[in-house]
């Protein structure tokens, strides 16, 4: 590939020289990769079945990225292969999905259908809710991106059935707590027919689906991401990164849970609602997700607000600090407070000792982060810099400044000052540094 490259790049330059219009496919002169001995038969029988003259389309995302998917989707021996492909011949290509079975040692074509799209986003091979049935999670989107497809399928008795498809923006197969297997979860953006809205679809013993569904008071667009964390009663929480505008998102948190009324039903519960808070009160950047920084199976959400001093300053100016919200026993609280970097890709929570009594000041003169003591004297406490080279940083080191952490040419490296009152030694502050890599 790499020698296939450098020829194609030569061409391409001496034609340039020579002055020469060209227009070319830079992807029709790209060899595809090798496939396995495998992949080789499992084509070959598409071929066979299909016609010659078919592309492979491949899944954007998810742990499914092969355009050969073999997998064992109807619970008995031996596994069967998924591939999404192509007909040359038409117009617009025609997605279609292809099921091939091994029989007598040899891979046949068995089943074959349109799909609902033009793409492949992701695909999920999974049980759900009560039943042992596989279920294939196939999102299609159009090749505008401006709609996606969920189409949820079922082989059984060499047939390719399709008992669930819906319109969505994200999905994904997870834990909801209560049930033997993990649910589909279904979020849906703001549309001409109906509002932004979480739905989570139980698959029942008797193979029914079974909706619950939760309408958001906002006009989400999109979603940034869908995470979980397990609450201190041992419920399955959901939360959401929304999109607000382009700029800002806000999140929600809902769980699947007993109806207050039933023993039986259950029902999507709105959990900020039940804190009295709602989703403005954690509207922040779009560049700051929720994620669980302490690592205790709870995520934490992110908002901010200037640091000491910064109120008469204007807002270009303004450095601000990432409080880190945490909900625990129908209450919403403060559980950390940093400094969040996206920029050099690290968070630095303050120490408990610091909290009210610092602030952070941009030193440009020496192109350095510094946290000071909120008073008369300013002191500073600790120093970040980053440095670019070695020559750099080698002069930090002889400085005291200790290296913290790299990332390509990229070292943070830190200086806490001591003797002072609000002094943290440098081995306990090495503690409170979070890197984003």
């Amino acid at each position: 590939m790499k020698d296939n490259c450098k020829l194609l790049f030569c061409v391409l330059f001496s034609l340039l020289l020579s002055g020469c219009s060209i227009s070319i496919n830079i992807d029709t002169m790209l060899t595809p990769p090798k496939l396995s001995g495998e992949q080789e038969q499992i084509y070959q029988a598409l071929q066979e079945a299909a016609g010659a003259d078919i592309r492979l389309r491949y899944p954007k995302s998810g742990s499914y990225l092969s355009a050969f998917i073999v997998a064992d989707i109807d619970n008995e021996a031996g596994e069967e292969a998924i591939v999404f492909y192509e007909k040359n011949s038409l117009p617009s290509g025609g997605l279609r999905i292809n099921i091939l079975d091994k029989i007598n040692g040899q891979w046949q074509s068995i089943c074959d259908r349109g799909a609902e799209g033009s793409e492949v986003e992701k695909v999920i091979i999974s049980q759900l809710g009560s039943s042992d049935r596989m279920n294939i999670l196939v999102g299609y989107s159009t090749a505008s991106q401006s709609e996606k497809y969920l189409s949820v399928y079922v082989y059984e008795n060499n047939y390719l059935e399709q008992p669930l498809t819906h319109s969505y923006a994200l999905f994904d197969v997870a834990d909801t707590g209560n049930s033997p297997h993990p649910d589909l979860i279904l979020l849906g953006a703001v549309s001409s027919s109906e509002p932004a809205y979480a739905a989570v679809y139980r698959l029942a013993e008797d193979n029914l689906y079974h909706e619950y569904k939760l309408q958001f008071k906002n006009n989400y667009t999109d979603y940034q991401q869908l995470i979980y964390g397990q609450l201190p009663d041992g419920q399955m929480a959901l939360y959401v990164d929304a999109a607000i505008g382009t700029a800002n998102m806000q999140t929600e948190i809902f769980s699947l849970e007993p109806a207050a009324d039933s023993d039986s039903e259950l029902q999507l519960v709105n959990l900020l609602q039940r804190c009295g808070k709602t989703a403005e009160d954690t509207i922040r950047r779009a560049s700051l997700p929720a994620m669980d920084i302490d690592r205790d199976g709870r995520p934490e959400i992110p908002v901010q607000e200037i640091f000491l001093g910064y109120e008469s300053v204007s807002e270009a100016e303004q450095i601000r600090q990432t409080n880190w919200l945490t909900m625990q026993e129908n209450q919403i609280y403060t559980e950390y407070q940093s400094y969040y970097n996206i920029n050099d890709g690290y968070i630095f929570m303050l120490p408990e000792l610091w909290k009210q009594k610092v602030t952070v000041i941009n030193n440009t003169e020496e192109n350095e982060i510094q946290f000071c003591a909120y008073d008369s004297d300013m002191s500073v406490l600790l120093r970040i810099y980053i440095a670019y080279d070695e020559a750099d940083r080698n002069a930090y080191l002889r400085d005291g400044y200790q290296l913290l952490h790299t990332k390509g040419t990229a070292s943070c490296l830190i200086k806490a000052e001591e003797g002072q009152e609000l002094s943290v030694p440098t081995g306990d502050i090495l503690l409170y540094f979070h890197f984003l890599d």
